[in-house]
């Protein structure tokens, strides 16, 4: 027994139109616009179906900023106060600083020779540097010898020591030294 072959039968007649190159076109862009479609429709909808993992995540994401501006509002307080005691630490630095200018200016009267001018006092917290002039060696050395057995000044540098320039004789020097802090015993 032989097996019969298919017979194909097609009752549409072929468009003359589909064999010119604007039909070709035509039905290459009908096919490849079915693809086209389904795409547009699948990345539809997979973006509609992200958009709820999207809220949901936003959702969490501000309910976790507002515990966490809740947490940082109960600080608040905490956060005035500790700059309110960071204001009255430097305030008190100020004035322990300006203390200790005004116990220098006795001092260095003391330990100053006569002859010596000194032109400028820059004070820092915890050092002092000094300029000015001397007529001789001798009370230049009589002024460094005295800040050193005074007992208030230590790690004393001579920064300079060279003619001067604002007079015609002398020696123009450059101090600088660290100072002690004296705790007062006073009773309070």
């Amino acid at each position: 027994m032989k097996k019969l072959a298919p017979i194909k039968v097609n009752l549409l007649p072929k468009d003359p139109f589909l064999s010119t190159p604007v039909g070709k076109l035509l039905q290459w862009a009908l096919s490849v616009g079915r693809y086209l479609v389904v795409f547009t429709e699948l990345v539809v909808i997979i973006s509609f179906a992200s958009r709820f993992t999207i809220d949901r995540q936003i959702t969490d994401l501000n309910l976790a900023l507002l515990q966490k501006e809740t947490v940082v509002d109960s600080y608040g307080e905490l956060e005035q106060n500790v700059r309110n005691i960071q204001t009255k630490i430097e305030n008190y630095r100020q004035v322990s600083q300006q203390d200790n200018v005004t116990d220098i200016f006795p001092i260095l009267t003391e330990v100053t020779p006569q002859d010596i001018v000194l032109t400028e006092l820059q004070m820092r917290p915890g050092r002092v540097t000094f300029t000015g002039t001397s007529l001789s060696n001798v009370s230049l050395g009589i002024l460094i010898n005295n800040l050193q057995v005074s007992g208030r000044f230590t790690d004393i540098t001579v920064e300079r020591i060279g003619t001067a320039k604002d007079t015609n004789s002398g020696l123009g020097f450059k101090i600088e030294a660290n100072v002690k802090k004296v705790v007062s015993t006073n009773g309070s």
